[in-house]
């Protein structure tokens, strides 16, 4: 039963990035535009969350017949944590222009990996090391402009 409705949350969160990145600005020099890999990751989403909703449909039938649906605190846990990378993208989508690409992916990376229960040290220093080399990588080498958010007022 919870793969069933993990499946449909899936897909409803897929949705919502599909449409959002619909939204983007289309770059009149490209082929493509900001809203390629958003739209392609909402897609997949939708997908897989369908893939693994019509896999547990099953479930549904034992429902009525007494079958009670409990989940233990660590079930608990495990269904929001596969929760957690699509509002991460969802996150990432909203705050980007505030926050700026480089704080966003920071904080995205933070918040995943205190979830997997990674000591805090070291997810800050991960976290930021990382979201520093995406950031260089995407501005720098392959030129596609990130947002700068409030960090734009230093540079």
């Amino acid at each position: 039963m919870k793969d069933f409705l993990l499946g449909l949350a899936f897909m409803a969160a897929g949705a919502i990035v599909y449409l959002v990145a619909q939204q983007f600005p289309t770059m009149p020099s490209l082929q493509y535009g900001p809203s390629l890999f958003p739209s392609l990751i909402g897609g997949g989403f939708m997908i897989g969350g369908l893939i693994l909703a019509i896999s547990h449909v099953g479930a549904l039938k034992g429902i009525g017949h007494g079958m009670t649906w409990r989940m233990d605190r660590e079930q608990l846990r495990n269904t929001l944590l596969s929760t957690l990378p699509g509002l991460a993208i969802v996150f990432y989508i909203l705050a980007s222009e505030w926050l700026g690409a480089l704080l966003s992916l920071a904080l995205i990376m933070f918040v995943l990996m205190l979830a997997r229960r990674t000591s805090p040290l070291l997810a800050f220093g991960v976290s930021l090391v990382a979201a520093l080399i995406i950031d260089l990588l995407f501005s720098r080498y392959l030129l596609i402009p990130l947002p700068e958010g409030v960090l734009s007022i230093w540079g």
